[in-house]
């Protein structure tokens, strides 16, 4: 039921009631794991004794690539905390929830790490020095508003969630820790998901013209987080390559739930710009639809005859 409706709503202080309501919600359904119970320390060697190599443990570049991503964007926390802090002010439910996001979401890199080094999946050198370039960079998106940041972090964690599931997907059958390890990270993203999905669609009740805006931006401008991570762009190809995640996940199983969800082909009384980012975002949809099927096209053709 839409409560206000005009470009002028303090959006902050209207959705504080749904920030308390959906963070309750939150609480309701506690995800308690620990993430040293989920290794199994016996497989351990000494790097000094027994040097990284590849053959440690066989493994496709692209989902290599994959665990290498999601580890170092999981790394970049405290920068994720502090732009989410910046729309938190003292006294507002939403400074409770971040600090409960941060704690939740700490122990992603922790475990993720203690399962690579353990496994060998990924060669520690090279994860260290990504590690100390991306968290040199500390870059993270910065959305502008609070309805930028709600709609930004919505489909973000959507996608992380489907990053984190589909690279466990493709794990060796052998590999039954990292299989776990990357449900239990795309599980806690999920609740995340839920709970910034659901303040979205509250943020649409209180002002659907500034959300609209927002939305379109968001959608039209989205960019996995990992920017600053050494080759990122080298790694991304690889990663959409093997199916993990790339232009196809982001739509259909990103941009096309959520923004069904949120009901955008169906909001009334917006602004005159409001109404043009909706027509905005219809555009870059079909563009961005066509890009899809025209590189699944390309997979399917046969492969060219070697003369």
């Amino acid at each position: 039921m839409k409560r206000l409706a005009n470009s002028g709503t303090n959006l902050l202080t209207e959705i504080a009631p749904d920030v308390e309501r959906l963070f309750n919600r939150h609480l309701e359904a506690p995800r308690l794991w620990f993430p040293h119970e989920q290794i199994d320390w016996g497989q351990g060697e000494n790097f000094a004794d027994h040097p990284w190599s590849a053959e440690n443990y066989p493994l496709a570049p692209g989902v290599r690539s994959a665990i290498y991503v999601n580890l170092l964007t999981e790394d970049n926390l405290p920068y994720y905390t502090h732009e989410l802090l910046a729309h938190a002010p003292a006294g507002h439910p939403i400074l409770d929830w971040n600090h409960q996001w941060t704690m939740e979401e700490n122990r992603h890199a922790m475990v993720m790490r203690d399962w690579v080094h353990i496994t060998r999946c990924i060669d520690p050198v090279m994860l260290e020095e990504g590690r100390r370039v991306q968290m040199f960079k500390a870059d993270v998106p910065h959305p502008e508003t609070l309805a930028d940041l709600i709609c930004y972090v919505s489909f973000q964690e959507r996608a992380t969630q489907i990053a984190h599931r589909n690279t466990g997907a493709h794990l060796p059958k052998f590999d039954k820790m990292g299989r776990n390890v990357l449900a239990l990270i795309a599980g806690d993203e999920t609740k995340h998901y839920l709970f910034y999905r659901d303040l979205a669609l509250a943020g649409f009740a209180i002002d659907p013209s500034a959300m609209m805006i927002a939305a379109a931006k968001q959608a039209s401008n989205f960019a996995m987080p990992g920017s600053g991570i050494p080759n990122f762009t080298r790694h991304a190809v690889r990663i959409a390559r093997e199916g993990i995640y790339g232009l196809s996940q982001f739509l259909k199983d990103v941009l096309e739930p959520v923004l069904k969800l949120w009901d955008v082909d169906h909001l009334a009384d917006l602004s005159p710009e409001a109404e043009q980012a909706r027509i905005d975002l219809e555009a870059a949809i079909a563009k961005l639809t066509a890009s899809v099927e025209r590189m699944a096209q390309r997979l399917a053709a046969p492969a060219p005859a070697l003369s």
